[in-house]
């Protein structure tokens, strides 16, 4: 899986490319709450899914932060800890969200 940008700073929309997965199969996305990295939050799962193309690849888009308007239209999914699974194979995407820092300067 791929992920563009590797790291953003909160709020960041990233998009996650798959490929070699089943074609023209569902995949399904389980995820959490967003939840900041140095926070810990309730545990609750939310499921999504996409369908792969002809070529066994998605695109799915990630907001790291809370929701904003007109995300749903532009199918953007705010949350944290995503997973995406295809029958037996899981697959969870690497970025890094970059916190502001409050007490610097």
């Amino acid at each position: 899986m791929a992920v563009e940008p590797q790291e953003g700073p909160e709020g960041s929309v990233f998009r996650v490319k798959g490929r070699g997965w089943r074609p023209q199969k569902r995949v399904e996305v389980t995820y959490g709450v967003y939840c900041r990295p140095d926070e810990v939050c309730i545990a609750i799962a939310y499921f999504a899914h996409v369908r792969t193309d002809r070529r066994g690849r998605f695109t799915f888009r990630a907001r790291a932060g809370q929701a904003q308007a007109g995300d749903r239209e532009r199918r953007i999914v705010s949350g944290s800890g995503f997973t995406f699974s295809q029958r037996t194979v899981t697959r969870k995407p690497r970025y890094r969200v970059v916190l502001a820092c409050g007490d610097c300067g």
